[in-house]
């Protein structure tokens, strides 16, 4: 008997840049976990990402794609030499005219800062290194007083946690990207600096004036602004990116797991993906293992309930990216070994939908079988582990598959679909592993759809003939939607056909 297929079910996306664009590396990291790769537009140019795009596609065409878009980024301007260092209760002044920068007077790229910023708003500086309090403002110029003092040097990041701006996102450069990504497609695009709904609509409709109205969008929560206004724009996107950086900064820290974990569970209660960003095994850009408070910080972001775990620097510029993969694999494999069985009545939304219904249902069938092998067998070692049980899940856009996913029963969910986006869409899904069958859906028969899903998944050894497959999906007169609950053996299915 040929082994199945090991599945993970926690996803990892992982950032590509110098260090990854190579057809080897890519399926290199494929090899080890990768399951989404992002091209992030705030380095290089559109012909780069145009093709690393195709690469991607010609090395691993299963694999999902996220573009990311920079969005309305403030940095500073030049320092001279290497760099300055500011001193506690320094004077400086930030100014929009745009000088050759020093220690007592430097530029920073939004112009409209000294008209916005007010007395007492704080000026973050080379992610949060450096701090400055607003004393006063004229012209163009911005008075402050250096309240952690520290080293900075040419183009590093502002953040502004206290100043409403004016800026949104999209900037020129993102109108320009977008136009390139809905020429390309990808599975997904996430946008930086979110503030509210507003501008996920406003992406929306440009990618749609593009000719393209299918990219999946997700959200990058950045800004105590997002924050304020994330049950909106959780309500308007597909997707959730809790980007740690910027957020990280802009929020107390102290207050950003709590900040984490609420953006966590509403997300999988409205069963969209969420993809836990930033520092993750940020250590790895540089060793070859984690530190332990990285392997706390996966492992945590993994029991709360994110779909997916990201790599940025650790595969886009660092010495070690296989290595850090493979961390992530090995992290991922042992926490979900641990973490228990869901009570799905804390993750039903309030829409009632027939998909959401079908995916609570799916999930106490799981339950029963675990309860029944807990009971007979000493087989069940871990809440997580239910032997010879499989989920198949009939689906046309992905969506039966998230209500399944977003109760994490304590078993894989294959998901069967017509469609290679719909397929590549499901590698951010939690437990969900994606099977392409051409036609499936021109099927008329339900049950011959089943069998052909079932013959299918055996032949690619995701499922085995001693399983019984839990099987959601929908009836023939019922298109697009979720109705169908039904548990077979594989073997009576199997049998049917002879």
């Amino acid at each position: 008997m040929v082994a199945l297929k090991s599945i993970t079910k926690s996803k990892i996306v992982c950032t590509l840049g110098p260090a990854s664009s190579t057809p080897e590396m890519i399926k290199a990291l494929a090899e080890r976990g990768m399951d989404i790769a992002r091209l992030n537009f705030s380095h290089g140019t559109q012909e780069s990402k145009e093709a690393l795009f195709k690469l991607i596609r010609d090395t691993c065409p299963d694999l999902g794609i996220m573009t990311d878009i920079q969005g309305p980024k403030i940095r500073i301007g030049q320092i001279e030499g290497e760099g300055v260092q500011l001193n506690v209760n320094q004077k400086v002044t930030v100014t929009s005219d745009e000088i050759n920068g020093n220690k007592d007077r430097f530029t920073v790229s939004y112009n409209k800062l000294p008209k916005e910023a007010k007395p007492g708003d704080l000026i973050f500086i080379n992610d949060g290194l450096v701090c400055l309090r607003v004393d006063s403002t004229a012209g163009n110029d911005i008075k402050c007083t250096v309240k952690v003092g520290g080293f900075i040097s040419s183009k590093k990041g502002v953040n502004l946690p206290n100043t409403e701006i004016s800026i949104r996102v999209p900037t020129p450069k993102d109108v320009e990207d977008l136009k390139l990504i809905a020429k390309l497609d990808p599975e997904y695009l996430s946008i930086s600096f979110v503030q509210d709904a507003n501008d996920i609509q406003r992406i929306k409709q440009i990618m749609k004036d593009n000719g393209n109205d299918t990219v999946k969008v997700i959200a990058k929560i950045e800004r105590p602004a997002a924050l304020k206004n994330f049950d909106a724009i959780l309500h308007f996107s597909d997707g959730i990116m809790v980007a740690r950086g910027d957020l990280g900064v802009e929020v107390p820290f102290e207050k950003l797991i709590p900040a984490q974990k609420m953006m966590v569970k509403k997300a999988n209660i409205a069963g969209k993906p969420v993809i836990v960003a930033t520092q993750m095994l940020e250590s790895m850009t540089n060793s070859p293992f984690p530190t332990r408070a990285e392997v706390s910080d996966v492992y945590n972001a993994i029991e709360d309930g994110a779909d997916a775990v990201m790599l940025s620097a650790e595969t886009a510029a660092g010495k070690y990216p296989m290595q850090a993969v493979e961390a992530m694999e090995r992290i991922i494999r042992v926490s979900e070994a641990h973490i228990p069985i869901r009570s799905p009545d804390d993750y039903d939304s309030d829409e009632e939908s027939n998909s959401e219904i079908i995916g609570h249902l799916v999930h106490d069938a799981a339950k029963e079988f675990y309860d029944i092998c807990r009971t007979h067998t000493s087989s069940c070692q871990e809440e997580s582990e239910i032997p010879h049980v499989k989920i198949l899940v009939l689906t046309h856009s992905g969506l039966s598959a998230r209500m399944v996913s977003k109760y994490r029963p304590g078993v894989p969910i294959i998901g069967v679909t017509s469609f290679t986006k719909t397929a590549r869409e499901m590698r951010l899904v939690w437990g969900v592993e994606s099977v392409m069958i051409d036609g499936i859906d021109d099927e008329p028969d339900t049950f011959h759809k089943i069998q052909k899903s079932a013959r299918t998944a055996l032949e690619s050894n995701f499922i085995d003939e001693d399983d019984t497959l839990i099987i959601a999906g929908n009836m023939n007169y019922m298109p697009a939607k979720t109705n169908m609950l039904s548990v077979f053996n594989v073997k009576d299915i199997l049998n049917s056909m002879k």
